[in-house]
């Protein structure tokens, strides 16, 4: 009677670690989703931009070179930060995507240089 008790409870236990083992796996799922959409949102903008002329990006108003342009897209907020570089006719490009999963707040930023004739 002993055994089968014991086995019983080494069972539960076991099932009990795989179910916590398992819904954390989910969770970590769930992260690493909303960080590669928060990615390819930033990525899309800053390609976005480049698609266009500077003088273009500039003149609508889609980046503002020492301002800041933001809006929303689903639950990923996003601001593009733009200035000039220290090398005369470089505009530099930031991304932000930022968003909240379960009350932890995350972002995501991708920066880069272009020539401004």
């Amino acid at each position: 009677m002993f055994d089968v008790l014991l086995a019983l409870f080494l069972f539960s236990l076991g099932f009990a670690v795989l179910f916590g083992l398992t819904e954390s796996a989910v969770s970590e799922s769930r992260q690493a989703s909303a960080l590669i959409e928060g990615a390819n949102l930033a990525q899309t903008k800053l390609d976005q931009l480049a698609v266009h002329t500077w003088s273009d990006n500039i003149a609508r108003q889609a980046c503002i070179p020492g301002g800041i342009v933001e809006g929303s897209e689903g639950k990923f907020h996003w601001l593009i930060r733009s200035d000039w570089d220290d090398i005369p006719q470089l505009l530099r490009i930031s991304v932000e995507v930022r968003w909240a999963e379960r009350g932890n707040l995350s972002s995501y930023k991708v920066e880069s240089l272009y020539a401004v004739e």
